[in-house]
């Protein structure tokens, strides 16, 4: 069986890695849209338009079951893809949202693109499920190039970070979703910031977990101990790009391909 992942840029590896680790047996084709990165400054109508491309892609490939590895796109599309395409969708913020809820904490801080918090998705979703959780939310538009552009070891990156995440300290959260995929390669210098007692809820690991029992569930013949291939697909390369998949996959055998989808 073949799952499809895609994000906008390098976020959605994150996903990818759990998802590889946890379903070695499974087929997965990752498609990083770089050549038209961050999709969170695009209109509502543009990230459809990516994202609906996106999947048409990945089917072309044999996928069956699509994962939408970025905030965004989950939280301005799926409902979009699921009423145009007749295969099972799972996004990583739905899988936040479980995941802060399984957390225990009463005061919780999401952090993301301008598109993710603007559209206050993560919140409507917690407070569904408990209306006693507090959130705060900040849109932290600098933090993807920061991370796409190999900035993150600058010293003045801890200055732009403490600027973003200063409101969190004074709001005294209990826990911190990570409401972008790119986040995630920054979890250290956001926890050393906040500190030990604040989580950080990655929804990578949850969606893999979420994944792992639909199959289990639904195509529990498919698990075996043959590994199967992981393909990564760009839509525009750049050297960092390559040299953060090679620190993220160091054991993983794989082929970026660059393509180009209209």
């Amino acid at each position: 069986m073949k799952i499809g992942i895609f994000d906008s840029g390098i976020g959605g590896l994150t996903v990818f890695k759990e998802i590889s680790k946890k379903l070695p047996s499974f087929e997965l084709s990752y498609l990083g849209d770089t050549a038209r990165l961050p999709y969170g400054i695009k209109s509502k109508k543009t990230v459809d338009k990516y994202s609906e491309r996106n999947v048409r892609f990945l089917r072309s490939l044999g996928c069956q079951i699509i994962v939408v590895a970025c905030n965004t796109a989950s939280s301005y599309s799926t409902s979009l893809l699921k009423r145009k395409f007749n295969l099972p969708i799972f996004d990583v913020l739905s899988s936040g949202v479980l995941a802060s809820s399984k957390s225990g904490a009463k005061r919780i801080g999401i952090i993301g693109t301008a598109s993710t918090i603007e559209s206050k998705t993560y919140e409507n979703n917690i407070r569904r499920i408990d209306k006693s959780i507090k959130t705060i939310a900040k849109a932290c538009p600098i933090f993807v190039p920061m991370i796409e552009q190999g900035l993150l070891k600058k010293n003045y990156s801890k200055l732009i970070i403490q600027d973003n995440l200063a409101v969190f300290k004074g709001n005294a959260i209990e826990a911190l979703i990570l409401g972008c995929t790119h986040y995630p390669l920054m979890k250290e210098a956001i926890q050393d910031y906040l500190g030990p007692n604040v989580i950080l809820i990655d929804s990578a690991q949850e969606i893999s977990k979420s994944l792992y029992s639909y199959l289990k569930l639904k195509h529990p013949n498919e698990f075996s101990k043959t590994k199967k291939r992981r393909r990564i697909f760009v839509t525009d390369k750049s050297a960092y790009f390559n040299s953060v998949t090679k620190k993220i996959f160091r054991n993983l055998d794989y082929k970026i391909k660059l393509i180009d989808i209209k």
